[in-house]
């Protein structure tokens, strides 16, 4: 598969990003001028090779709950995902947004300060074209890219606490958190318009669900190891990663088309 090099990270219409920061603003404690500059540092080492680590202070995100704030004191890592938009540079303007929902960010290395990423980490060259599981996760965006759509990504749940007893073993959020998340994404479903959204995995297509955007969803297995056999039952092939993506293409492709045609 030939993938191309010519990408725009996060080059939202000036609208969308002011809608969207101040989405942000509303569960993070930030402001327009330092997302703006994030994303700025962000799309500086885009095409950086390796994984150039981006951070931002602690206190960028403040629990609801004043017990799991004094647990975060002692997390020896947090981590946000950023929500980010991928397109080809191919000159056209205006084209339509497919949202891609994972479930939540991770990380597995102690930091002082909070690590800034974005969903499945592409924001990063290494992750693209080196690692073979995320390389795969690339592959699926670069087949809506090649569709002619730009690609939205988020998470349902945008921050990441590590277990301070249980090293990189991830906190469940409490539930006050995880409804101020979850109520965001359908406001950012408001903003960018999607005309379709995939999700991959079954936590996420569950809460994607929940949500009732009455948005078209196409749902697969997650594109990781772990999910082997439910890709190979979903298939009736072997799980490789050519097979993998050869039918996310032949589903993605039919289910646009069939789903984005007038109807008579």
């Amino acid at each position: 598969m030939t993938i191309a090099t010519n990408l725009l990270f996060s080059k939202f219409q000036p609208q969308e990003f002011e809608q969207l920061c101040q989405l942000l603003c509303s569960v993070f404690e930030t402001s327009p001028k330092e997302l703006a500059k994030l994303y700025q540092d962000i799309d500086s080492t885009f095409y950086q090779p390796g994984w150039p680590k981006h951070f931002v202070r602690r206190d960028f995100f403040k629990s609801a709950s004043e017990p799991f704030r004094h647990t975060c004191q002692k997390s020896p890592v947090i981590a946000v995902d950023l929500p980010s938009l991928i397109e080809l540079d191919d000159g056209q303007n205006y084209k339509s947004t497919i949202a891609l929902i994972g479930q939540d960010p991770k990380n597995n290395e102690d930091q002082e300060q909070l690590v800034v990423g974005t969903p499945y980490g592409l924001h990063h060259q290494g992750s693209r074209e080196e690692l073979s599981q995320t390389k795969l996760y690339f592959e699926m965006v670069h087949v809506l890219l090649e569709l002619g759509y730009r690609v939205y990504m988020t998470d349902l749940l945008k921050i990441w606490v590590c277990n301070p007893e249980q090293r990189y073993v991830g906190l469940k959020l409490p539930a006050s958190d995880q409804q101020r998340f979850l109520s965001l994404v359908k406001l950012e479903l408001d903003v960018l318009h999607p005309v379709s959204i995939i999700t991959w995995g079954k936590k996420a297509a569950s809460a994607v669900d929940q949500l009732k955007s009455g948005i078209k969803h196409l749902k697969f297995p997650h594109p990781s190891g772990a999910a082997s056999g439910k890709w190979q039952e979903l298939m009736q092939q072997s799980p490789t990663h050519c097979n993998k993506l050869a039918y996310f293409r032949t589903q993605t492709t039919q289910f646009l088309c069939n789903s984005l045609l007038p109807r008579s």
